[in-house]
């Protein structure tokens, strides 16, 4: 009996000295990267990264945050990483970068090696918040607000619900993207974040959409607004009309939709939008005038501008809707569906009707 139990005890002490440590390091050695951007580099076939570093502090106070911007050029993203930490003396870590920038001209060329890196870092989460930086992601991630009170907080809040929350402004995650950029009959979107050098500050109120290769088309603010209401069911959102040389203003509480597509030989898009609200600006006594004659004046103002807006969308060969996913579902399409929609989507008809209700007339005083 001791020959085994002596052979097994040499067996384990030999193993536990070829353990080393964890490698672990304090908070102190390490620069915590809160934002990330990747841009198209100066040469062909390079790019150029951006990353955005907390310094830790004890001191949180707004326009006292620490931090550091490196930049780095080389023919991968990869590489450009590994090379950025020759420039810095502590440790990089990826684990709290909650905002990857991608600048326009990169967009515009294609992000397929960018998205294969993101998808492979195990320390990149999968919320992370993504973005179309423009003019590019250098010159907006070296912008520092005076009011963040720690490295990265006003993009965080910007992107997210903790802080602004805006109609104009749609949020997108690593994870939603990575998978439009791979589902079949919908495409991705991306909010744009542009430097606002008036203010000091950022401005998101626009968007952008892919295909499933590089950028097609860029929305002005109240397209951006129409397609977060209608695709995203943004219920913190307006409308407004003229009506009898005032405007009157619509503030959106719900908002509900659904759609059907018909089989024909060119198929035609049946989207239904429902929005409840009241009325945030408008005459006095307004309602009791007659409130369904400013409802169907809403309903055809919206009508006509969501019509628009898709086959705006529809030219420019992209499909943020997922009109082509719902007509696979609902026909239960395969290979040979897919290929008959794909050749008559450039001539889809839509047709929007809408439901305007008006419950209240918000608070008189």
């Amino acid at each position: 009996m001791k020959g085994p139990r002596t052979f097994l005890l040499i067996i384990l002490i030999s193993l536990l000295c070829t353990l080393t440590g964890c490698g672990f390091k304090d908070i102190d050695k390490r620069f915590f990267v809160v934002a990330m951007g990747i841009d198209q580099g100066s040469k062909i076939n390079t790019y150029r990264v951006t990353l955005r570093l907390a310094i830790p502090s004890s001191k949180i106070e707004s326009g006292e945050a620490k931090t550091e911007v490196e930049t780095f050029e080389a023919p991968s993203i990869a590489e450009a990483v590994r090379h950025l930490k020759a420039l810095v003396d502590k440790e990089l870590d990826f684990g709290h970068c909650r905002v990857i920038l991608f600048g326009k001209p990169l967009m515009e060329e294609g992000v397929d090696s960018a998205l294969q890196w993101l998808s492979r870092r195990r320390d990149i989460a999968m919320v992370t918040f993504l973005g179309m930086a423009e003019p590019n992601a250098h010159i907006v991630l070296k912008l520092h607000p005076q009011s963040e009170r720690y490295p990265g907080n006003a993009l965080f809040l910007s992107f997210g619900s903790e802080g602004t929350e805006s109609s104009f402004t749609l949020t997108e995650y690593l994870f939603d993207w990575a998978r439009r950029q791979k589902e079949t009959g919908k495409d991705a979107y991306l909010p744009i974040i542009r430097r606002d050098t008036d203010n000091n500050s950022y401005r998101l109120d626009r968007v952008a959409f892919l295909d499933k290769k590089k950028l097609r088309l860029c929305l002005d603010p109240a397209e951006t607004q129409l397609f977060n209401i209608s695709a995203k069911h943004f219920n913190k959102s307006f409308m407004g009309i003229s009506y009898q040389g005032t405007r009157i203003v619509l503030g959106l509480t719900q908002v509900k939709s659904r759609m059907s597509i018909s089989k024909d030989s060119v198929p035609v898009v049946n989207y239904f939008i429902r929005a409840t609200g009241f009325l945030e600006q408008s005459p006095r006594n307004l309602l009791e005038e007659n409130p369904s004659k400013i409802e169907k004046m809403l309903e055809t103002e919206l009508n006509s501008q969501l019509q628009d807006l898709m086959y705006k969308i529809r030219n420019a060969g992209v499909d943020p809707y997922g009109f082509g996913l719902h007509y696979l579902a609902q026909y239960f399409g395969r290979a040979k569906e897919w290929e008959h929609w794909k050749q008559v989507y450039p001539a889809v008809t839509f047709r929007v009707q809408s439901r305007i209700v008006i419950d209240k007339s918000g608070l008189i005083k």
